[in-house]
């Protein structure tokens, strides 16, 4: 303990608050270092793959064949300088991001582009088969905007423009001791349009909110349905299975997660609703998911010449969605990040987007089948531009809730294997404020109200399955609080 000598009360005081005030200063400037990108990290975002830089030359030279493939959305190719926009830097630990602003020769008003790079040397340490799986995901995106993205526009999808998309991932071809090392010799540059003022993110989705979303899946969805050819592609292409949760994708080892990881979590929330936690269907959700979980994801890989396949997106959580900060009755979204994307049933889309991002408020109360109707409906609204009617009339709404419920099954699997590791009611309220993280882990109301969803949707495909139905009694979290 320090004493300080030679100065009355007030004194004393003064020079204390002194001594706060440059420790506060101090300790600003050492977390603003933490958080603000310095010069360096600056040159690092404009250096492209194997080093280059990029300069207004190069980017001009981009932006002029880009204009051949119909993919510039820039009023003009010749660019006299470029910049990153502070404040937009972002530095994932799979990527590194930031807004471009473009000064355009002969323009008064600047211009911008989203920058995207993955540098697979500056991702943090990880297994080959974890490095391997990420790049491949890296890969399938520059994929699908450089093979997919202007047949999907031309047929009615509303996808930025990608002015560049450039990749070198040929060390994902071989395999080769030292694996992890090879690998890291992978990388993309990918530069997007910007989406105008006139669009936001946000999570989660109010029902209004997920009803424009489930429109714009809808869209996704029938632009490709049951197009043979353009899958035959995709498979080949893209991932012949499309979303990040695939079982076989994960690796089946993962399930061996499931009891300890839900034994944490009853621990965890016991008091939150004790008698809801305390039914037996409830506290064997692990034991049934662990039953269940392959042949329900077996259920879910068509073929490119099944009925009622398409593109599915694979990742569509809200922050992969740009909506219109105004909602009006033509409204138009947008939705970006292709990595997850290939071929499968789009209800499976649906079936991860209304858990993770949509508020439980809108799914309770019968909120949940009335939305899967409704993008049902603007599915089939799509569809009759593009498919004769019996083709139509084959898809029933009891087949796409069918679908639906398998998928819900499915990707409840992924939650509880991880997303639910750890989890606590503390956890939850450290990723309240964040958006991006699924609103059914870091909520406590929605994640009890996704347990009793998959509780109901676990039995019926128990019931699929011939299987015992666990005998309980009906308690719901809200009653059990």
């Amino acid at each position: 303990m320090f004493r300080v000598m030679g100065v009355g009360r007030l004194g004393s005081i003064g020079l204390w608050l002194l001594i706060l005030m440059l420790c506060v200063r101090q300790l600003t400037r050492h977390f603003s270092a933490l958080v603000t990108p310095s010069a360096s990290e600056h040159e690092r975002l404009l250096e492209g793959l194997h080093g280059k830089h990029l300069n207004p030359d190069w980017l001009s030279s981009v932006l002029q064949q880009a204009a051949q493939k119909g993919q510039q959305p820039l009023p003009s190719n010749d660019v006299a300088s470029l910049q990153v926009v502070l404040g937009t830097e972002k530095f994932w630990p799979q990527s590194q991001s930031a807004q471009l602003q473009l000064d355009l020769v002969g323009m008064k008003q600047p211009v911008y582009l989203y920058l995207k790079k993955v540098i697979a040397r500056d991702m943090p340490a990880k297994s080959a088969q974890a490095l391997r799986r990420d790049l491949s995901s890296n890969r399938n995106e520059a994929r699908f905007y450089q093979e997919f993205s202007a047949e999907m526009r031309a047929r009615g999808v509303p996808l930025l423009q990608a002015p560049l998309v450039q990749e070198d991932f040929s060390c994902l071809d071989t395999k080769i001791d030292g694996d992890e090392e090879h690998l890291r010799e992978g990388g993309m540059l990918l530069l997007l349009e910007c989406a105008d003022e006139g669009f936001m993110q946000t999570s989660p989705l109010s029902f209004d909110q997920a009803a424009l979303s489930l429109s714009l899946l809808a869209n996704f969805h029938a632009a490709a349905w049951e197009d043979r050819d353009l899958l035959h592609k995709a498979s080949n292409r893209l991932y012949a299975t499309g979303s990040y949760w695939m079982l076989d994708r994960r690796g089946r080892a993962e399930l061996q997660q499931l009891k300890p990881i839900w034994k944490n979590y009853l621990e965890a929330f016991q008091s939150h609703a004790p008698d809801f936690l305390a039914q037996p269907s409830i506290r064997m959700l692990a034991e049934r998911l662990e039953r269940t979980a392959v042949w329900v994801a077996e259920q879910l890989r068509p073929s490119a010449e099944e009925d009622f396949a398409t593109l599915m997106h694979g990742d569509p959580k809200a922050m992969n969605m740009f909506l219109p900060t105004i909602m009006a009755e033509n409204s138009k979204a947008l939705i970006i990040d292709f990595q997850w994307t290939g071929v499968g049933y789009g209800v499976a889309d649906v079936a991860m987007h209304l858990p993770h991002s949509v508020h439980d408020a809108a799914l309770r109360d019968g909120g949940e089948e009335k939305l899967v109707k409704m993008y049902y409906n603007d599915l089939i609204r799509a569809l009759e531009q593009r498919l004769p009617k019996p083709r139509l009339d084959a898809f029933t709404f009891d087949q796409a809730w069918h679908l639906y419920r398998l998928a819900f099954v499915d990707y409840a699997r992924m939650v509880m294997c991880n997303f639910f590791k750890g989890a606590s009611p503390a956890a939850f309220q450290a990723h309240a404020h964040r958006p991006n993280v699924g609103f059914l882990y870091r909520n406590v109301e929605a994640s009890l109200h996704f347990l009793q969803q998959l509780d109901q949707h676990l039995r019926y495909v128990e019931e699929l399955r011939g299987e015992q139905p666990v005998t309980t009694v009906e308690v719901s979290p809200d009653q059990s609080l």
